[in-house]
Parts: structure tokens; sequence; C-alpha cells
């Protein structure tokens, strides 16, 4: 039995999924929120315990990004796994959504650099010129612990970006180089391309 490709392009819940079809079609989950799930990326579906409108006790929320575990009042809170949308993930303890990755060396705000940090402090927080590594990888300076100024931030498979960040995000002159060869230069805002 040989499966034909529909060649509409679906988009469901942050994530690209093909449609296909072999006789009969298999529907997609209808999003549902009917417990409230505090984190934006994971909102969307969620599946698991409830209580007072929130998500609370075991559940999946899945959004742009996924989350499996231990909910408190709508938060992350316990045990459990949390997938972003590039695939990178975590798997550990989260308190009042956070996870609480080992770390070493001044505090880093990125919850995705957590895990070393080596270069200038200021009140016991990443300042200055530094170098973070997690499940991510930047090199360049930092405020309080965030990602500010001239840096290079660099993503597992390899994809970076190389330019000015302001509060986390890339903003500014900066270039966005991925693996496959796909280069974009130019300003960027709020973490997105403008021109």
């Amino acid at each position: 039995m040989s499966l034909m490709y529909n060649k509409k392009l679906l988009y469901l819940l942050g994530t690209i999924v093909f449609s296909t079809s072999a006789g009969c079609a298999t529907p997609l989950p209808t999003p549902n929120q009917a417990c409230y799930v505090e984190a934006p990326n994971l909102r969307g579906h969620y599946e698991g315990e409830c209580l007072n409108g929130n998500a609370h006790g075991q559940g999946k929320a899945v959004g742009k990004d996924m989350y499996e575990g231990e909910f408190v009042n709508g938060i992350l809170n316990g045990k459990g796994l949390y997938m972003w949308m590039d695939k990178a993930y975590f798997a550990g303890r989260f308190k009042n959504g956070i996870p609480q990755v080992p770390h070493v060396g001044c505090y880093v705000d990125d919850p995705r650099l957590r895990g070393n940090y080596s270069g200038e402090c200021r009140n016991s927080k990443a300042y200055g010129r530094g170098k973070a590594k997690g499940i991510d990888l930047y090199e360049g300076e930092f405020i309080n612990g965030i990602i500010n100024g001239q840096g290079t931030y660099v993503w597992p498979n390899g994809d970076r970006y190389v330019g000015q960040f302001e509060k986390g995000k890339a903003s500014g002159r900066g270039t966005m180089k991925s693996t496959d060869g796909f280069e974009k230069s130019g300003f960027w805002r709020n973490g997105k391309f403008v021109e």
C-alpha cells in the first residue's frame, strides 16, 4: 500500500505537519485549553489533571513547545520534560516555571544557557563579557545576567546568530547563519528580522 501526500500544509499548534491520506484520514487533535497553562508557548492543547480551571498535577501541554510533567496552578512545577520547537529539551525539575538546570558561575537569565558560565560578574550575575554554555552556547556581553550588547549565540544544530542583542533577543545589526547555508544579514528587533 502506498501513501499519497496531500500537498497542503497544515499549521497546527506552532508546528508544520503534512497531511497524508491512504483511503481514510486520521483527524488531527483539536486544540483544547480547558485548563489554563501559564507559559504562552505551551498553550494550544492540554491533556491532564485540572484544579479550578488550571493545569494541576500530571499533564501534557503542547503549543509551539511541548511539556509533559507536573503542574501547580497552571505553572510548570516539579519533574517534567520540556521540548522546545527546535527539538532541544530539558528533563528535570521545574520551579515556578523555570527549569532548575545545575549551574556553575554567575547567574544567567536564559534557561537554555544555564550550565556553565565563565567571565565577568557583578552582584553574582553575568555582567560584561562572558561565555555561557547550557543547551545552547553564547559568547558576548551581558547586563545583570541577560544577554545584552554584541555577541554570538549558537544552537545545538550549529545555527548561529552573530550581532547585537537587547534584553536577551537579537536587536540591532546582525547575521543569522544556518548549517544548511541560509544566511540573513540586516537589522533585527525583538528577535525578528526587520530589514
